[in-house]
């Protein structure tokens, strides 16, 4: 099945908002450019429903659209990529508040406007995946996620397809004057069985860009996907790789946020001037892992643009 979907934006749950607006912005990656518009004000019936717990009874609750919104989350503009960061309280409740407990800051979902949510919605249910939160306003779906955290542990986010003014604000954060000019590519996501995951991304209709790849200068062995014309790295990490520590503490999950970029060292030397530390350069000079998960838990990787 082909997706063609539109990346709209990756989901980070923290306890912290500011802490991590805070530290994007002083460490060179990202700017801070306020909360996210969730959706038009369209006037009407609207419906959130959700699973308390993954494995519990749904919990619904309705409410009038339109009108004033209050907005917990914050963003972050890395490029063009928008980074949505959520605070929430860690604990029992909201699948959301559970991830928090069990692993702490990181990011939980990636979000893409699809031309059609229900259908595309319905090839990952008949698939087995299950529906754990889903918004509607007047009988419409615009927005959900959809459990594929079997391996991986990320949700994908659903949305209809972007109107002109959800277009026009992303597209004046990617106008600040500090935001970097970095290309969003994909993300590193650690796994323990890398065969297994990659048997799981193909089941779900995810397209395999590579055979399994070993890299000796990274201590991984890998191997890519895409949906949505955004890259799924699968690593599965040797001892002593910069992402062993990751999957040992965290376990399975998004490790590391990747962009493009047209100069590499010229972009490792401004980050330097920020106090932020380059963990490995690869041995062709194209490729490096940037030390950005002292807050939030995920590193960041430039790749220079061939």
């Amino acid at each position: 099945m082909k997706f063609d979907w539109q990346f709209n934006h990756l989901g980070m749950m923290v306890t912290d908002r500011d802490n991590i607006l805070n530290h994007y912005q002083n460490i060179g990656l990202g700017v801070s450019v306020g909360p996210q518009p969730l959706m038009p004000y369209i006037d009407g019936e609207g419906e959130i429903t959700f699973f308390k717990e993954i494995d519990g009874e749904p919990i619904s609750h309705k409410y009038k659209t339109g009108g004033a919104h209050n907005f917990k989350d914050g963003q972050s503009q890395i490029g063009n990529c928008q980074l949505e960061v959520y605070p929430m309280k860690p604990g029992p409740g909201m699948f959301i508040s559970r991830y928090l407990e069990e692993k702490g800051d990181g990011i939980n979902h990636i979000a893409f406007n699809s031309n059609d949510i229900e259908k595309d919605t319905k090839h990952f249910l008949d698939l087995g995946c299950e529906l754990v939160f889903n918004v509607t306003t007047n009988g419409k779906t615009v927005e959900n996620y959809i459990d594929t955290r079997l391996h991986g542990d990320l949700m994908i986010s659903l949305r209809p397809p972007a109107d002109n003014w959800e277009n026009s604000w992303r597209k004046n954060n990617e106008s600040h004057p500090l935001v970097n000019n970095w290309k969003f590519l994909g993300l590193g996501i650690c796994v323990n069985d890398l065969e297994a995951a990659s048997n799981y991304y193909s089941h779900l209709g995810y397209k395999k860009l590579n055979e399994k790849n070993y890299r000796d200068d990274w201590k991984i062995s890998s191997q890519e996907f895409s949906i949505g014309h955004i890259l799924f790295e699968l690593i599965e990490a040797d001892d002593g790789s910069i992402y062993s520590d990751s999957l040992e503490q965290r376990g399975e999950g998004v490790a590391e946020i990747i962009f493009t970029v047209s100069d590499l060292m010229k972009e490792i030397d401004q980050l330097k001037r920020k106090g932020t530390q380059t963990l490995l350069i690869s041995d062709d000079k194209k490729m490096a892992s940037i030390a950005s998960g002292k807050n939030g838990n995920i590193l960041t990787r430039l790749v220079e643009e061939e």
